[in-house]
């Protein structure tokens, strides 16, 4: 999530005044359905391709892997810690593949009851208003600082 926040270009002290037990917790709190539903997904694959023989070819790992190293460069390529990953997404792209195959599905649409935080939310958007104003603030000063910088110079 945090590297998400640099990625859309939010400076490092921001994303470290973000980082609290409080936020945590929060964030754990949000998080934990999709990393236990995650973890079922990732241990029935797992099964299934052990009940049904299901293996990743070798070569479709070097393949993958000569791919990802030519993409990252030898200089950032860390093969120990890449290829179980690889590996494991392989064997799921598999599993799933095998479950297309013989199974069928039909679609249910289920409109969820999931419940509103609205004191969350806008303690969040508070939060949110509070740091934008800040950052207003620091970018008003640097301004004025540069242009009396500016008119010391004249």
């Amino acid at each position: 999530m945090m590297t998400d926040f640099r990625d859309n270009g939010m400076a490092d002290e921001e994303i470290k005044k973000m980082i609290s037990p409080e936020n945590f917790l929060k964030y754990k709190e949000i998080e934990k359905p999709d990393i236990v539903r995650d973890f079922k997904v990732s241990m029935a694959t797992d099964e299934i391709a052990r009940l049904e023989g299901i293996e990743v070819p070798s070569n479709a790992v070097d393949e993958q892997m000569a791919n990802l190293r030519k993409e990252a460069g030898d200089d950032e390529f860390d093969e120990a810690k890449i290829r179980p990953n690889v590996e494991s997404t392989l064997l799921r792209r598999q599993v799933f593949d095998f479950l297309n195959e013989h199974s069928s599905l039909e679609v249910e649409y289920v409109d969820e009851d999931g419940e509103f935080d609205e004191q969350m939310m806008s303690k969040l958007a508070e939060e949110s208003l509070e740091r934008e104003k800040q950052l207003a603030e620091k970018e008003a000063a640097e301004a004025a600082a540069a242009a009396a910088a500016t008119e010391g110079e004249e």
